[in-house]
């Protein structure tokens, strides 16, 4: 049976949730202790729920460089002792490693949490179902949508996209007006092209079984489609941070359309400093589809979450935690990054959709594509974002052929594999 912790309404009122220790470590006695770990950027969200529930629980918060997270965990692992109650990670594969039994940090939150939180994630927190249990909560979400300038599209007499052949020939309309569809060169063409195409790169199919197939047509069909473009010039093989890139194409305004994470307007497009493309431009719309697919999928470019250790003293209080800092609209409100939870993105909606700095609301594209993050790609204990910008980006960035970045990418992934565990299925 699941219990409520005492805490102050408010806080309760936020929640919407109850907590048990199930099976796992029972409750200490006392006034409970939460050690919270966050980087810069989350440490007002910690702050916030340390005021929620002062006088209630004792909160200890340290900002720390997430980057090293499965390094200390590691640590704390054989020495036994040291392990942070709540933990934020920006690397959403972090939690593959602390699902898996011979780690353990990551506590199983299905015994923890109420149902009704799941629920308000409406799918898009699958990312944290490991063998059937949910193991962390998702922050925010990274969806890949489409990224269109809205007086360009005026100007050059394009339409909005609805399937992927369709995008590619509205992007071959370019050739030779200036104006791009985008930068392939960065982890977006690994978010936004492989997987929402459900090419098989970190498919599990088991504990230690993963599929990744370079052969596979929803790998090829990627190739096939963006090659021609990049011929063409109309797809750039820079990163959309390069600073070469900046200069000649997106602060020279253009950019006709990209694929990108929600982010994508806050975070590259608005800034002065990276696209700097001015007020009354931009928008989003839903990402096309690929021929032969049910769905409109995303996929993921980021999306940090919060899991729980499985070692707290104080179980329920470190859940509770995680589920203020995750789902609270009063946080979520002020978030520059698209909330996973619905009750918390709605509150970030109504402030974003009345953002006058977009042409048109872009908050409807990013909510229809909240649910709609492809599920083949899943969290993996392998450094597959290390081989994406080692790999993939590179050849990229050199100019190979896009069919054999694609495979030489997936090559390094069947090697790397074995080293975590895994059998590959191919």
């Amino acid at each position: 049976m699941k219990k409520l912790l005492v805490l102050p309404l408010v806080a309760l009122a936020v929640f919407g949730l109850s907590a048990c220790t199930g099976g796992g470590t029972p409750e200490a006695s006392g006034t409970p202790e939460v050690l919270i770990w966050v980087d810069s950027v989350r440490e007002p969200a910690a702050k916030a729920y340390k005021e929620s529930v002062s006088g209630e629980v004792d909160v200890d918060i340290e900002v720390v460089d997430t980057t090293e997270l499965q390094s200390k965990i590691s640590l704390f692992n054989t020495t036994g002792s040291g392990w942070p109650d709540v933990v934020f990670a920006g690397a959403p594969n972090d939690i593959a490693a602390w699902a898996e039994p011979s780690n353990g940090y990551a506590a199983n939150l299905t015994e923890l949490v109420d149902q009704k939180v799941f629920d308000d994630y409406e799918g898009a927190n699958d990312w944290c179902l490991i063998d059937g249990k949910m193991y962390c909560l998702k922050n925010d979400l990274a969806q890949s949508v489409l990224w269109y300038d809205t007086t360009v599209f005026e100007q050059l007499g394009l339409t909005v996209p609805t399937t992927m052949e369709e995008f590619a020939a509205e992007a071959m309309k370019l050739e030779g007006t200036g104006y791009v569809a985008g930068a392939i060169g960065d982890a977006n063409f690994y978010a936004s092209y492989l997987w929402p195409s459900g090419c098989p790169m970190s498919t599990v199919t088991a504990p230690n079984e993963v599929l990744i197939d370079p052969d596979a047509p929803e790998c090829k069909r990627v190739a096939e489609l963006v090659q021609p473009l990049v011929d063409a010039g109309v797809l750039d093989t820079r990163s959309s941070f390069d600073a070469s890139f900046l200069s000649d194409v997106a602060q020279a305004g253009n950019v006709a359309m990209s694929f990108g994470p929600s982010w994508f307007g806050e975070f590259v497009i608005r800034p002065e400093s990276s696209w700097g493309i001015p007020a009354g431009h931009m928008t989003a719309a839903p990402m096309p589809i690929w021929d032969g697919a049910d769905v409109n999928y995303s996929g993921e470019w980021g999306g940090g979450i919060w899991a729980v250790s499985s070692h707290a003293e104080f179980p329920d209080a470190a859940a509770d935690a995680a589920v203020y800092m995750a789902t609270s609209p009063d946080i979520a409100k002020d978030s520059v990054t698209f909330p996973g939870s619905k009750p918390a993105y709605e509150a970030w909606a109504a402030r974003v959709s009345g953002d006058a700095y977009y042409a048109a609301d872009p908050v409807p594209a990013m909510i229809e594509q909240a649910s709609r993050i492809n599920t083949t790609e899943h969290p993996v204990r392998f450094d597959i974002s290390g081989q994406v910008n080692s790999v993939l980006q590179t050849e990229l960035n050199a100019g190979a052929p896009v069919d054999e970045a694609i495979r030489k990418f997936q090559e390094s992934l069947i090697q790397l594999a074995p080293g975590s565990g895994y059998t590959v299925v191919e």
